[in-house]
C-alpha cells in the first residue's frame, strides 16, 4: 500500500511539473542576429539573452510576416520563448518599426466594418483591420467572425490620424 501511495504522489508531483511549464514574453532590442544559428541576440543590463528559434518559429515586423533576416540590430522586439534546460527557445519575434502593440480583452467585432473593439477603463478602442491583416486564432490564420467578446487579443497597429489600424490580431483563447 504505501509503495502504490508513493507512486501516486509521485505522478502527481510530475504532471504538475509539467503542466507548469509555459510560454513566457520578453521585450527588449536586439543586438544582432545570426541567421546560420537561427538565433537572435538582445542585449541586457548585465549579459545579452542568446534565442535560439524553433523549426516552426513566427518571425513578423510591425505585424507583417517575416523572415529572419529581416530583424537588424537596434530593433525593438517581442520575443515569446520557452526556457529549457540552459537554452531559450522562441516560438515567436515580433519587431516593431513603425507600428505599436497594445493588449486587451474584445468588446465587441463588426465583421462587416472590418473591425474590432477593445474594452478600455474610460473609453473603448476601435481598430480596424487592414486590407491585408491577419488574425490568428492560436496557432492557425482566422477571421474577425471567430473572435468573440471577451477574448485575450494582441493587436499589433498603426495610428492615421485618430484612427487606428491593425496589421495583425492574435487571439488567446485558452
Amino acid at each position: 500500500m504505501k509503495l502504490a501511495i508513493r507512486f501516486f504522489v509521485a505522478s502527481i508531483v510530475v504532471v504538475m511539473g509539467v503542466s507548469t511549464l509555459r510560454a513566457e514574453e520578453t521585450k527588449g532590442t536586439i543586438k544582432s542576429v545570426d541567421t546560420t544559428k537561427n538565433e537572435v541576440v538582445l542585449k541586457g543590463a548585465i549579459r545579452n539573452t542568446i534565442y535560439e528559434l524553433k523549426k516552426d518559429a513566427a518571425v513578423c515586423i510591425d505585424g507583417k510576416k517575416s523572415n529572419l533576416s529581416d530583424l537588424r540590430e537596434g530593433d525593438t522586439v517581442m520575443v515569446n520563448y520557452e526556457k529549457s534546460g540552459e537554452h531559450y527557445m522562441a516560438s515567436e519575434v515580433r519587431g516593431l518599426r513603425n507600428a505599436q502593440e497594445t493588449t486587451g480583452t474584445v468588446r465587441s467585432t463588426s465583421p462587416d466594418r472590418n473591425e474590432i473593439v477593445i474594452k478600455g477603463i474610460v473609453k473603448d478602442t476601435t481598430y480596424e483591420l487592414n486590407k491585408d491583416g491577419t488574425i490568428w486564432l492560436n496557432t492557425g490564420k482566422s477571421s474577425l467572425k471567430d473572435i468573440r467578446e471577451g477574448d485575450q487579443v494582441t493587436i499589433t497597429y498603426m495610428t492615421r490620424g485618430d484612427q487606428y489600424f491593425a496589421n495583425r490580431v492574435r487571439v488567446t483563447r485558452r
